[in-house]
């Protein structure tokens, strides 16, 4: 009997490692489908609109990292960024050429490796399964996905906080033996510091977090790690920094203070397709009585990506307050904590299904609201300046539309001999962004320069014919209307020669032909 009782024993015994095992292989597979998943939609992602015409700060992201490094560095002294993306741009561009889908492979890269940070570091706080929908959010964010077609620092900067954060983990709350995180995070750390001054706010984010939680834990190692961490930058760039201050006072006149109208544009650029989801899930957790919901402890781990949100983003929105500085752009230093708060939140209660869900979404989202071509991006309006206008005709630009335009216009087949100005004027001095010039108090010199450049074109007076006027206008109807009255009192307008846009351009929605 007893052997009896043991052969049967030893059947279940088998009988359970089989099935365990088989439900390992099966989750293995999943695991395996679902990173497969991950990288082809966020490769699709990337790609899709990466082939269309260059914007103003593209264009000047190409033209600095196309210079030697001594010219480079100059031109970046002026700005108001770091140099690290810049640097990497400029060797990538030597490699790749300068073609629009290639150039923007590199913030493509960016965006792709950001995905698998971010289910890296879910997969550390949540499990396999929390990870791939926390990876799904921000795959699916119109914020990582505009940052990836855009050939600027914003996908390396959220790559570096990602990577920060997971640091950050792995030395500090969940410590180990080996000297390598440390050194990663610091490295890390650096890096970030030199791609966009948004990175101090992470950092700052997670100096508030540990004095708050573990500031018994690891001190003396994360106050050393923070000092080797800023020591570069305020050496090597500090100083120019300052000097930089006095640019981005005009670098960043557009940033306005938030309000509702800002905080709910951030939410729909951080969760996208995620909130057409919502009714369903809360739906969902009223027939469960909210039971499937993850749960919050002050000093739990699961809340770091939390708290870590809260300081990180609500840091610069209070200094907005004050003095604009906070943009939608520089919120993607935050977006991987955004989707980890999202996944551990509602991980527990959701299947496979939702991040596919996402994605499907996020997709048809894609195809109906963003088409892949533009009859008035910058590079087909360099095409229609190239065939209709003749040499010696003039181009007004505004806001940002020139320095784009003539990039494609040297790229022309037929080279025109245009005389092209920019109103106002001051955009030619700072072409990568706009300055104060819709400030109601410029109206009266604004008035005063637009007559002059109307007297200026009256009097270049060719012999052989009427010379053209192609006049940029839309963004800023009330500064447009300054140049179009002058334009009207002095000049026929041609109707039928100009180009009305069908869609909402960068720059302008309107090109009006004068004689």
């Amino acid at each position: 009997m007893n052997s009896v009782a043991d052969s049967c024993a030893t059947k279940q015994v088998l009988n359970s490692n089989h099935q365990s095992q088989e439900s390992q292989e099966a989750s293995s597979n999943v695991t395996r489908a679902s990173l497969v998943l991950l990288l082809l939609c966020s490769s699709f992602f990337a790609l899709y609109n990466s082939n269309t015409a260059y914007t103003s700060d593209e264009v000047w992201s190409i033209k600095t990292a196309g210079l030697n490094y001594s010219a480079g560095m100059a031109a970046l002294k002026a700005d108001v960024h770091p140099p690290l993306y810049f640097q990497i741009l400029s060797a990538w561009i030597r490699l790749f050429g300068t073609g629009e889908r290639a150039v923007r492979s590199l913030s493509g890269l960016f965006y792709i490796l950001s995905v698998f940070a971010v289910y890296g570091i879910g997969r550390e706080l949540y499990g396999t399964k929390t990870a791939l929908l926390c990876a799904a959010l921000y795959l699916s964010s119109p914020l990582a996905i505009i940052s990836a077609q855009f050939a600027r620092m914003y996908t390396l900067l959220s790559l570096l906080s990602i990577l920060s954060t997971w640091l950050y983990l792995q030395f500090s709350i969940k410590p180990r033996d080996s000297r390598l995180p440390f050194a990663l995070y610091v490295a890390v750390n650096i890096l970030g510091t030199f791609t966009h001054v948004a990175f101090f706010f992470l950092l700052f984010g997670q100096i508030v977090f540990h004095l708050i939680f573990y500031r018994r834990i690891r001190m003396k190692r994360f106050v050393l790690a923070i000092l080797l961490s800023l020591l570069p930058y305020l050496f090597l760039w500090a100083p120019i920094l300052l000097g930089q201050v006095a640019n981005s006072r005009e670098g960043i006149a557009w940033v306005k203070k938030p309000g509702l109208s800002m905080l709910a544009d951030l939410l729909l650029h951080y969760g996208g397709a995620f909130w057409l989801v919502v009714p369903v899930l809360l739906y969902v957790w009223w027939r469960s009585g909210f039971h499937s919901l993850g749960r919050f402890s002050k000093l739990s781990i699961t809340s770091l990506p939390l708290w870590l949100l809260g300081i990180t983003v609500l840091t610069p929105l209070l200094i907005s307050e004050v003095k604009p500085i906070f943009n939608s752009r520089l919120a993607i230093v935050g977006l991987h904590l955004f989707s980890l708060t999202i996944g551990a939140l509602i991980g527990r209660g959701t299947n496979y299904f939702l991040p596919l869900l996402l994605i499907l979404l996020t997709v048809f989202g894609i195809f109906f609201h963003h088409p892949a071509s533009s009859t008035c991006d910058n590079q087909a309006m360099a095409t229609y300046l190239s065939q209709t206008a003749n040499d010696d005709d003039v181009v007004i630009f505004t806001s940002l539309t020139r320095l784009p335009i003539d990039y494609y216009l040297e790229r022309a087949p037929t080279t025109r001999k245009l005389f092209e100005t920019s109103f106002p004027t001051e955009i030619d001095r700072h072409p990568g962004y706009e300055g104060r010039i819709n400030d109601p108090g410029r109206k009266e010199a604004l008035e005063r320069e637009a007559q002059e450049l109307v007297d200026k074109i009256a009097r270049m007076q060719l012999p052989e014919r009427a010379r053209r006027i192609f006049f940029f206008h839309g963004r800023y109807p009330e500064i447009d209307a300054i140049v179009e009255q002058q334009l009207r009192a002095r000049f026929e307008l041609l109707t039928g020669q100009g180009v009305q846009c069908g869609e909402v351009s960068s720059y302008f929605k309107e090109v009006s032909v004068y004689r």
